[in-house]
């Protein structure tokens, strides 16, 4: 017998709610456990459109993957992902431009003798080239007219320089001595060039030396403390045993596969290109 303190069991449970749904149509809610997805592997595969290029609408309107969107969170998860790695490419195109990624400066190559640089200066002369310059670690006696490089113009300012020595001496002796403090010692003319022979040869060589020294700043464009050349791995060994060519693309002759085949006929090792 069950006494009216007692609980009612689940049987009285279910015969008192029976009449109650078949009178109102009502439904209980049921409890269903969730099941345990601990130890299954999480579902990748987006459930959803996930366009090939999302644009910025597109993966601004899509669900984000952590809201209670239903399937829409691994489509927008897709979208995220590859916009992110559109942003990556985007930063490795922008550091390679901050670093200088410009158009090459030359072709360069290097050979192990002078002989074999001097022929290849020939063969590039020959051919037509005119934008091209040797690199070697001592003097090589002959390889401008290899080159077919016209005579420099250092000579021509080093002459003016000396004339404007000599010219601004004979000045400074005739306007100290004649004009503005002459003297007269042992009745000899105050404007005796003779004694002056020394202070004429000195000032000639001090100006001829200085044009000669600034000059070739000018003409070689120094100081420079880069040339695209450096970036060539080999190229420290042009200060020891190596002698390098470097073809300009800028040459009305250049073409990428042509002069890398030249350079490779005459002999050079190493060869590619350089940028400034």
């Amino acid at each position: 017998m069950q006494r009216d303190s007692d609980p009612p069991s689940e049987k009285d449970r279910d015969e008192e709610h029976a009449p109650a749904e078949a009178a109102g149509g009502h439904h209980k809610a049921v409890h269903v456990p969730e099941p345990d997805t601990r130890d299954r592997e999480p579902d990748l595969e987006p459930q959803g459109y996930v366009p090939e290029n999302p644009t910025e609408e597109e993966y601004a309107n899509a669900p984000h993957p952590h809201d209670d969107q239903g399937h829409g969170g691994l489509a927008a998860l897709a979208i995220e992902r590859r916009v992110e790695h559109r942003l990556a490419e985007a930063k490795v195109e922008a550091r390679l431009e901050a670093e200088g990624d410009s158009p090459p400066f030359a072709l360069m190559g290097y050979f192990t003798s002078p002989a074999d640089i001097y022929h290849a200066c020939e063969a590039l002369r020959d051919a037509g080239y005119s934008r091209f310059d040797a690199h070697t670690p001592f003097p090589v006696h002959g390889l401008e007219k290899a080159m077919g490089l016209k005579p420099s113009r250092l000579p021509w300012f080093v002459l003016t320089g000396g004339i404007t020595g000599l010219v601004s001496a004979i000045l400074l002796a005739w306007y100290t001595q004649l004009y503005d403090y002459p003297l007269i010692i042992s009745g000899k003319p105050s404007f005796s060039y003779q004694a002056f022979i020394p202070i004429f040869f000195e000032l000639t060589v001090l100006f001829a030396a200085l044009t000669c020294f600034f000059g070739l700043f000018v003409i070689s464009r120094l100081p420079s403390f880069f040339h695209p050349t450096m970036t060539h791995p080999n190229f420290p060994r042009a200060t020891d045993d190596a002698f390098f060519i470097s073809v300009e693309v800028n040459d009305p002759k250049f073409d990428a596969t042509e002069t890398r085949n030249l350079l490779q006929r005459v002999g050079a090792q190493g060869i590619r290109e350089v940028y400034s």
